[in-house]
């Protein structure tokens, strides 16, 4: 009779560790994106050409290209950047690149990470930064839409605010509502 009792509680017990278990994986994905960044103090940078470990990193505020290069790429003279490009602290979202020949660095480019990868980050969009493939990462706008807001953009001029992207037919109060939230 023990033995039919340890097995029962045996038997039992593992069927509770396996619903805490299954418990546990289903409710941590649930609500959350498969690439989800939880937002945490500092930028996010991404690094491009040029790294020897491209991707996207976390540094603190007021890191500038110039000490990303220092701790990423071991071998280069103490002078690294032949530009003010490398000077100014980089901003969240920034994508970094560079070209290397002999050792010496030729070129620091700067621009933005597409759209897509700032969302999932938690890194606010810029109006400003926004090319015609960014736009088309935004939920409920398509390429006839983002076609429509460069060449608005193209006619009137840049957007000074979110509101500004109401003189663009297709864009009414309810798709503005949606989109506030990513800049």
């Amino acid at each position: 009779m023990k033995t039919g009792a340890g097995q029962v509680f045996l038997v039992a017990l593992l069927l509770l560790t396996t619903v805490v278990q299954y418990g546990r994986g289903s409710l941590a994905v649930r609500g959350t994106p498969p690439l989800y960044v939880d937002n945490v103090d500092g930028i996010w940078v991404e690094l491009g050409e040029g790294f020897p470990q491209p991707g996207v990193y976390h540094f603190i505020d007021g890191t500038t290209p110039r000490c990303v290069i220092k701790m990423t790429i071991e071998g280069l003279p103490n002078s690294v950047a032949p530009s003010s490009s490398g000077e100014g602290p980089l901003g969240s979202g920034e994508y970094l690149s560079v070209t290397i020949k002999d050792s010496e660095i030729i070129e620091i480019s700067r621009k933005w990470m597409n759209a897509g990868r700032r969302m999932v980050l938690g890194v606010p969009l810029g109006l400003e930064t926004m090319s015609l493939e960014d736009w088309q990462e935004l939920p409920g706008i398509g390429p006839a839409l983002a076609s429509r807001i460069e060449a608005d953009r193209q006619k009137n001029g840049e957007f000074s605010g979110l509101q500004d992207l109401k003189r663009v037919r297709g864009i009414g109060p309810v798709r503005l509502s949606r989109l506030e939230d990513f800049f």
